[in-house]
């Protein structure tokens, strides 16, 4: 069963027949099928305003989408990422203590983001490239916002916990309503940017609620509680949180530079050419949900040789995940030019094409990440991040402007190329330093 440990004897050694080989791919089927299923509702969502939205719709969305993103980030620095540094070094009450204070913490930050960005975006639309953002629009976002930071919050504690089991129920259920919602969207054939953002909003939270009561999670809000959380948070995410604001700002920055060198609707066609290879990165994170509780904990015992394997066996993975994935978009791409792209999205091989090599780096960054994190090395992310977005940017602005949207995607593919060669010399000198244990029987 996920998240019941092995048994061991006295001596610290597994009960006979227990496959330690087999241990770091517990869960990982529950993840897999997860992010599988959270991976078809994005490409629901994506197909929905394909076919019967306008691109300045799909515009809009996406815009928004970024700044949810943005706010993710921040809570992955600050929360979701500390807390799977620091939660699977705690036992017993004391987790669940952390975890109730954590919470708390976590619910004044999205609630704060939330408002702010949802008052910002509605007075400034130009900074996002739009003439208006109505009123609906923006509060639309702010369900948005809270909805995900209840969602991610939630999921990760299951996986810290190895309840991959219970995020796959809890996703299921997300998907579900998420289906009827956007169903009824299509049979009305009038997809929209705010009705969109509402609906997933509200599927998110009612879907998580029950899960969050059977976890039996409750918020703390008590400042001096906080307070001491935040001492063992801030030595972590103060090398995190530039690290995810700088990557955001190299992995999102084909939006807004798209926008203003491209214009709207030139930028809708890139992201719609993302949608098709966007499962890539679920596959990634599905993975990335089991590997790195896993990793901090081998990491805190020493045992090197089991994170150097599984870091190998993960960057050759995603290598073979993306050959096999390409190949089978290269065969269907007939298929989807003819029936799902229609008119407006018609000739996007080369754009997929790009966002395939994209999804190259992406994933060995992904999995690079993974095991700086679970060490704690926070400040190699930075300067990785740092590295990519000073490449990216400007490559993607002057490339974009002469070349168009192959432009654009060489600077977007360039940025991720040299964050995740970063990141690789970053995991190499850090596993150098680890220091080996001496009892690495029980490796839980």
């Amino acid at each position: 069963m996920i998240g019941s440990p092995k048994r061991s004897d006295g001596g610290g050694r597994m009960s006979e027949g227990a496959d330690q080989r087999k241990l770091p791919f517990q869960g990982v089927s529950h993840s897999l099928v997860d992010q599988a299923l959270l991976s078809i509702s994005n490409f629901l969502i994506g197909l929905a305003f394909i076919k019967f939205a306008t691109k300045h719709d799909y515009y809009a969305y996406s815009q928004l989408i970024g700044y949810v993103a943005l706010t993710l980030a921040i809570q992955a620095a600050l929360v979701n990422t500390t807390a799977l540094t620091l939660l699977p070094q705690k036992r017993g009450r004391e987790r669940a203590e952390a975890t109730h204070v954590f919470f708390g913490l976590q619910l004044f930050l999205s609630s704060t983001l939330a408002m702010v960005g949802g008052l910002f975006l509605w007075l400034t639309p130009a900074a996002i490239s739009m003439d208006v953002i109505e009123m609906p629009l923006a509060l639309a976002m702010v369900l948005m916002v809270l909805s995900s930071w209840l969602r991610e919050f939630l999921r990760n504690v299951q996986f810290i916990n190895m309840r991959a089991d219970m995020c796959l129920q809890q996703d299921m259920a997300y998907v579900f309503l998420l289906a009827i919602a956007i169903g009824t969207l299509v049979v009305s054939q009038n997809v929209q940017a705010d009705e969109m953002l509402l609906l997933i909003g509200t599927a998110g939270i009612l879907s998580a609620l029950p899960w969050l009561h059977r976890a039996s999670i409750k918020p703390v809000f008590n400042w001096v509680q906080w307070s001491r959380l935040w001492s063992e948070i801030w030595p972590l995410a103060r090398w995190s949180l530039p690290a995810g604001l700088v990557s955001w700002a190299s992995g999102n920055g084909y939006l807004l530079i798209g926008a203003a060198v491209l214009g709207p609707e030139t930028t809708a066609e890139i992201v719609a050419a993302k949608l098709f290879m966007a499962p890539l990165g679920t596959i990634f994170l599905s993975w990335g949900n089991i590997f790195r509780p896993k990793v901090s904990h081998w990491i805190s015992v020493g045992a090197r040789s089991e994170v150097a394997r599984l870091t190998q066996l993960s960057i050759l993975g995603v290598a073979g995940v993306v050959l096999i994935y390409f190949l089978a978009m290269v065969f269907a791409y007939p298929f989807l030019d003819a029936h799902l792209l229609g008119d407006k999205y018609k000739g996007l091989q080369f754009d997929i094409a790009w966002w395939g090599v994209f999804f190259v780096a992406s994933g060995v960054s992904s999995i690079c990440n993974g095991v700086l994190f679970a060490g704690g090395h926070f400040r190699q992310s930075f300067y990785a991040a740092a590295v990519s977005c000073v490449l990216s940017i400007p490559a993607m602005y002057f490339s974009g402007q002469v070349f168009s949207k192959d432009g654009l995607m060489f600077g977007a593919v360039l940025g991720e190329a040299a964050y995740a060669l970063v990141l690789f010399l970053g995991v190499r000198r850090m596993m150098r330093g680890v220091a080996v244990g001496r009892n690495l029987e029980v490796l839980k």
